[in-house]
């Protein structure tokens, strides 16, 4: 009887959305965490090979039981924590060897241009087959497949990891928690945080534009989603860019002109007459904004200390996800004050004052 009673209450939680959205996406808050362990706690003196072994060996039953039992709500509450899980593990393990790889290689950044560039194109590959899946398949056949396909790519991996991958054994020497939270007195370190902070932080005027387009200009659902499925391709041309020639450049001036470049490219979008001219915004800017994402990613690992890459890392990237949170919440309010307009002229103002705190970073190119 307690068991059934505990079940159902488990079945009432998982009807709220806002329950499920927090309780699936624990795992990308304890991200440093992860990072710790990473960092701190080999298996059998190796620091990823395990681990990642274990992220895509549940990624992978996981996908099997949906596969052969389907899915109810507690299936999808709980199967969702389990997945997060495991694609943060191996998210943060696999960062921690990039950090390290480019700092030491002195690649600024072309590493996660790689990265990236293969995220893009499979986040592409997903959003259409998916899309075909759920439109021309009946349920549960639809979900089935759809997670049967993704069970290939763990297993892909599981099979490389065995056979392939390399990893030489180490004597880790393990770091306690609260040194690593000393190494945050680092200056270059604080001051990037700060730095990440505010240009996050700048009102976002992203849901905003939707709505003006949506209401004001009749635009559909599927105008944009072609328009977000060019801005994926365009992003993946502006990864390669970055990869090919922009890395030479400083990082000081590369983080300038990211700067100066994303209130310019903002000023624009207070004129949108049309559609077309949505469009023509996305086709020059895209793979400009590219280049600039890539410019921030390799500032993150520009201010990273040496010794706890992968803590320091997840906790570099939780600075930029919150303030973009913020960001996102602090533009809705705005725009809920005020109209569409001033939040984007908010934005910009907000986005031109960090050009104050770039002379400030310590991340001089020599």
């Amino acid at each position: 009887m307690f068991i059934l009673f505990i079940k159902r209450k488990l079945e009432t939680l998982c009807y709220n959305v806002g329950f499920n959205f927090l309780i699936t996406g624990l795992a990308w808050y304890l991200k440093i965490g992860f990072g710790y362990c990473v960092d701190n706690f080999s298996i059998k003196g190796k620091r990823t090979t395990y681990y990642l072994i274990g992220s895509y060996l549940g990624l992978l039953l996981s996908y099997l039981y949906i596969v052969i039992f389907g899915l109810n709500l507690l299936v999808v509450i709980i199967s969702g924590m389990i997945i997060n899980i495991c694609i943060a593990f191996a998210d943060v393990s696999v960062d921690r060897e990039m950090v390290i790889c480019e700092q030491k290689q002195k690649l600024k950044g072309r590493l996660q241009a790689i990265q990236w560039t293969a995220l893009g194109i499979a986040g592409l590959v997903v959003s259409l087959g998916g899309a075909g899946i759920a439109k021309y398949l009946p349920e549960p056949l639809n979900y089935k497949i759809a997670y049967g396909i993704a069970g290939i790519i763990p297993l892909a991996m599981l099979v490389f990891l065995f056979r392939y991958f390399k990893e030489k054994k180490i004597k880790t020497q393990k770091v306690s928690f609260i040194s690593n939270i000393k190494k945050i007195a680092n200056k270059r370190l604080i001051m990037g945080l700060i730095f990440i902070a505010f240009l996050n932080f700048c009102p976002s005027f992203g849901t905003p534009l939707m709505i003006k387009v949506r209401e004001s200009l009749g635009v559909d659902k599927m105008f944009l989603g072609y328009l977000g499925a060019m801005g994926t391709v365009l992003g993946v041309i502006g990864y390669f860019i970055y990869y090919k020639w922009v890395y030479k450049f400083p990082m000081k001036k590369l983080i300038y002109f990211m700067i100066i470049f994303t209130a310019i490219t903002n000023l624009f979008y207070l004129y949108i007459p049309n559609q077309w001219v949505l469009l023509a915004y996305n086709l020059i800017f895209g793979a400009f904004g590219g280049i600039t994402f890539m410019t921030l990613l390799a500032f993150f690992v520009k201010i990273i200390p040496t010794g706890g890459e992968g803590f320091f890392y997840a906790l570099v990237t939780s600075v930029n996800n919150f303030a973009a949170r913020g960001g996102n919440f602090l533009g809705g309010y705005i725009y809920d004050k005020t109209n569409y307009n001033i939040t984007v002229i908010v934005s910009t103002v907000f986005t031109l004052f960090c050009l104050l705190l770039v002379p400030l970073l310590k991340i001089e190119d020599k």
